[in-house]
C-alpha cells in the first residue's frame, strides 16, 4: 500500500513528465497534475463550472474538458465550444477526436486542437450510449467503445487520415467491454460485457487475434468479473472478481494471485475503477460504508509469478 486518498473519479492520463506518466483531474476551480502516485505537482486555473470535467491533457499544457453542457479547449488560449456537449476525447495524430450524444446517435468529431473548428464529423447508430476512447500509446490510432446497456458495447478502430477519422467496426457481435492496450500497444485486454461476466480475453493487435482467456472458474470468481481492470505492467493485468478479490494475473492468464486489500468485499466494499498508473502502481477506487476512497497500490513483480 502506498496510499489512501480522497475519491478520484475522472482521472486522465496526462503524458510523461521525467519519463513517468503523470494525470489530470478537476478539483476546487482548477486541473491538478499528479504524478505516478497521485500526488499534486502542479495546477491551472479556469473559469469553469464546477461540474467541469477532464477528457484529455497534455500536461497542463493543453486541455480538453467538459463544461457547462459545451466543450473547453485551454492551449495557449481558453476556447469554448458550447455547441458540443461531449462525452469523451484524446489526442490523435495532430487532431482532437471527441465523441457528442446526439439523440439515437453518437458523433465522431475530429476538432482543430486549437480553435475547436470541425474538420470531420461520423455519425455512428448507438441509442443512449456513453462513449470512450483507447488511444494505442504508440499508434495514431484509437478504440472508440459505446456502451448502450442492455443493448451491447460497439467498437471501433478509429485511424487518422490526414484531417480526417477513418472508422473501421471491430470486434462485432461480441459486446466488448474494452480495457485498454498494454503500455507497449501489443495486446489489448476485453472484459465481459455485464450480462454475461464469465469470461476475460487478451487480444494481439493489431489483428485482434485470441492469445488467452481467464475463466470466472479458473480463479473462483462466483459472480464473475466486474468492469473494473487495468494493465500493473506489459505483463501483467488486474481484474476484479465481483464482491470478491483483486486479482493480479500475467499476459497470458497462466498465473494468477488474490491481492490482500484493507477492504471488506460484497456488502462492505466494493472496486469500481481500477487505474494504470505506471509500472506496478495501480490506483483503486473504492466504495465503503464509511464512503469512497482511491487506494494507491503497488504491486510487485513477484504477484502472479510461478
Amino acid at each position: 500500500m502506498i496510499d489512501i486518498l480522497d475519491p478520484m473519479s475522472g482521472l486522465v492520463s496526462a503524458g510523461k513528465a521525467g519519463g513517468r506518466p503523470t494525470f489530470a483531474l478537476w478539483r476546487d476551480g482548477a486541473v491538478r497534475l499528479l504524478d505516478n502516485r497521485l500526488a499534486e505537482n502542479s495546477q491551472r486555473e479556469l473559469p469553469l463550472e464546477d461540474d467541469a470535467r477532464v477528457l484529455a491533457a497534455s500536461s497542463l499544457d493543453l486541455l480538453v474538458l467538459a463544461s457547462g453542457g459545451g466543450l473547453v479547449i485551454a492551449g495557449e488560449d481558453v476556447v469554448a465550444v458550447p455547441a458540443i456537449p461531449a462525452d469523451a476525447a484524446a489526442f490523435l495524430g495532430g487532431l482532437l477526436a471527441v465523441t457528442v450524444p446526439d439523440g439515437e446517435r453518437h458523433r465522431l468529431l475530429a476538432l482543430d486542437a486549437a480553435t475547436g473548428a470541425i474538420l470531420d464529423d461520423h455519425a455512428i447508430d448507438a441509442d443512449a450510449a456513453r462513449a470512450f476512447l483507447h488511444p494505442h500509446p504508440a499508434e495514431d490510432t484509437a478504440i472508440l467503445e459505446l456502451a448502450m446497456g442492455q443493448d451491447g458495447v460497439l467498437a471501433f478502430r478509429v485511424d487518422v487520415e490526414g484531417s480526417r477519422l477513418h472508422l473501421t467496426e471491430i470486434l462485432a457481435g461480441d459486446d466488448p467491454v474494452i480495457a485498454g492496450f498494454s503500455p507497449s500497444g501489443a495486446r489489448l485486454l476485453v472484459t465481459p460485457y455485464p450480462s454475461d461476466p464469465q469470461t476475460v480475453r487478451m487480444l494481439s493487435w493489431p489483428d485482434l487475434k485470441e492469445i488467452s482467456r481467464l475463466e470466472a472458474d479458473d480463479v473462483d470468481a462466483e459472480y464473475g468479473f466486474g468492469l473494473a481492470r487495468c494493465w500493473i505492467d506489459d505483463d501483467r493485468a488486474a481484474v476484479y472478481a465481483t464482491e470478491d478479490a483483486l486479482i493480479a494475473t500475467d499476459e497470458n492468464f497462466d498465473s494468477s494471485e488474490r491481492i490482500a486489500l484493507p477492504i471488506d468485499f460484497g456488502d462492505e466494499g466494493e472496486i469500481e475503477s481500477l487505474t494504470h498508473l505506471g509500472p506496478g502502481n495501480v490506483a483503486i477506487g473504492a466504495w465503503t460504508p464509511a464512503g469512497r476512497l482511491t487506494l494507491v497500490v503497488r504491486l510487485t513483480e513477484g504477484e502472479c509469478r510461478d
